[in-house]
């Protein structure tokens, strides 16, 4: 099986529209306090795709940061930068050097 993804500079396919229109697609993440592992737990593989989607654009075309979090609107959780995470969610930070070694 072979599977070809596009990401075009203005992500015009992050996040899915199969994510954004449904809620059901989401990642809580969650750290153990007591050992640091960190859990990331989807409710979807369109959730995990487009965490992953998100994560190559910011590779290839990124300024370097990510800031994900839990955002509430209107009794509804948002999509921010391709994720929608849960009420309880920690957020993440993704910080990427500045100089790119392509």
């Amino acid at each position: 099986m072979k599977t070809t993804i596009t990401i075009d500079r203005d992500a015009s396919d992050i996040p899915s529209d199969e994510v954004l229109n449904d809620e059901s697609h989401k990642l809580g993440a969650s750290v153990d306090k007591d050992n640091g592992d960190i859990y990331l737990e989807f409710s979807s593989r369109e959730a995990m795709r487009d965490f992953a989607l998100s994560l190559l654009h910011e590779s290839i075309y990124g300024a370097g940061d990510i800031e994900m979090y839990p955002l509430g609107f209107e009794g509804k959780w948002q999509v921010v930068s391709g994720v929608r995470l849960t009420e309880s969610s920690s957020r993440i930070f993704i910080n990427l050097p500045d100089d790119k070694h392509t």
